[in-house]
């Protein structure tokens, strides 16, 4: 179980609807600092306001993390006090009105050990939230739905969104990238995929979108599970589609993102109800590969040397191919250990910028490449994505940006020529000029400016996707 800190450090609180007495008391922006210790302090806010539906909606912002516009849950009010339930993170925040404008109170996470977040309540904040015009507000203009599916034992939590008008609707389900995803996917600040599954439905489309598992709400531990077996989720999501009234059977596709465009064609490759895959900033060759030409381009773009790069990606390929050799785990922490020995020489005789830059410090530390050595990455580090589309038979989109500095440009071109060994009659790839990895329009096109950017999703982008999923 993570702490509240370490939670708080991953998201912060998750969005509600106010129910209970002395509503018109809660309404309004409220802000305070959650004393997780003397030193360590979170800006913690809430706007609450009443959607056109007469009923009271909320979002949090968490200032220093850069989180803002989260949802919130549910929240029971009394004539002097309230409660918000934050169910992701199994935290409840109680408190006592002292005045209109003032709140005195503690979150608890689970059982553990409240701690205090007192809160004022403002006209405005004195610090700035980041602008994300596209994300929708409550209450949507469209049928939404928090909906359950499994994948064996493990509970796989999502929302699944429709046009209002009853129907028969061409349906998608959205795969998240690498590390545990909420339903929304949210990546510097952007819900990418709350507003792709708004844009999406406005136009006519449903979707379905889900926390990974050990994610969000959803059970199950993220940190064992392979392509596989989230390829393997996202296949009972479709299942689950085929028994909705409102759901299209014969136009039910996958979108993957990321390393969920990885996923994706793995999904469909296994389950014959998936009738299109689009890949979105899908790579075209191995997770390890890419590991060296992201790290390569991200330094870069930070300012390290030249020198310090090489040897990063020097270190890593050493840890990576030593990991892949070792017989099992215990093996590799012995050789991985006596591998990064014989490079501290070389470590201690690099800049102290380029050691911060690239987070190398002597004695370098196993600890350091944890991500890169649980046993679920014995797969995904060496799988060739273009050994599943090559033997894909259904329609594929799959469409990048040429500005991304994640997965580059010339991956297109990999999984075009992947799509022509296949027996699919009917693929289209288009490269989009000036976007990042995200789709946004950028101007740096660093994953620093990810967040700086109002945009969320390109719209072009939104449009080419309607009109090929309507298509299919």
């Amino acid at each position: 179980m993570k702490t509240l800190k370490q939670l708080f450090c991953i998201a912060s609180l998750i969005a509600f609807s106010l129910t209970g007495n002395g509503q018109a008391k809660i309404e309004g922006k409220w802000y305070g600092k959650l004393v997780i210790s003397p030193k360590f302090q979170l800006t913690i806010a809430f706007d609450i306001f009443r959607g056109s539906d007469g009923k009271l909606y909320g979002y949090n912002h968490s200032v220093e993390q850069q989180t803002f516009n989260i949802e919130l849950d549910k929240i029971t009010t009394t004539t002097d006090s309230v409660t918000l339930e934050i169910g992701t993170l199994n935290a409840i925040y109680s408190g006592k009105f002292i005045a209109n404008d003032s709140l005195i109170g503690h979150l608890a996470q689970g059982k553990g050990k409240p701690f205090m977040l007192n809160m004022k309540k403002v006209d405005k904040y004195p610090f700035t939230i980041a602008k994300r015009p596209q994300e929708p507000v409550k209450p949507y203009s469209y049928f939404a739905e928090d909906v359950t599916f499994k994948n064996g034992d493990i509970e796989l939590k999502g929302t699944f969104t429709r046009p209002n008008a009853k129907g028969k609707y061409p349906t998608v389900v959205l795969i998240s990238g690498s590390g545990p995803s909420d339903r929304n996917q949210t990546i510097f600040g952007h819900k990418t995929f709350l507003v792709l599954a708004d844009l999406l439905t406005r136009s006519g489309i449903a979707v379905l979108r889900y926390d990974d598992r050990g994610a969000g709400k959803s059970s199950g531990n993220f940190f064992t599970a392979t392509l596989v077996d989230h390829a393997k989720d996202a296949s009972e999501a479709v299942n689950y589609l085929l028994s909705r009234a409102d759901v299209n059977t014969d136009n039910v596709g996958v979108i993957g993102h990321s390393l969920g465009a990885d996923i994706a064609p793995i999904a469909a490759n296994h389950n014959p109800n998936i009738k299109h895959i689009v890949l979105m900033s899908g790579a075209g060759n191995t997770l390890e590969n890419g590991i060296y030409e992201q790290t390569r381009a991200i330094y870069n773009q930070m300012g390290a040397s030249k020198e310090g790069i090489d040897l990063n990606e020097e270190i890593l390929r050493a840890v990576i191919q030593t990991y892949k050799s070792s017989a099992n785990d215990s093996l590799m922490k012995i050789n991985v250990k006596a591998v990064l020995e014989t490079f501290n020489t070389k470590v201690a005789a690099i800049s102290e910028k380029d050691q911060e830059l690239l987070e190398l410090a002597v004695p370098l530390n196993i600890r350091n490449f944890g991500k890169l050595l649980t046993p679920f990455m014995r797969y995904d580090l060496f799988h060739n994505p273009c050994d599943e589309l090559s033997k894909v038979t259904i329609p594929v989109f799959a469409i990048n940006g040429d500005k991304d500095a994640q997965v580059f440009p010339q991956n297109l071109a990999l999984i075009d020529s992947a799509l022509k060994k296949s027996q699919s009659k009917n693929f289209k790839t288009k490269l989009y000029p000036n976007k990042n990895h995200l789709f946004q329009e950028c101007t740096k096109c660093t994953v620093d400016e990810y967040y700086e950017l109002e945009q969320t999703i390109s719209e072009d982008v939104i449009a080419d996707l309607v009109q090929w999923i309507k298509g299919q």
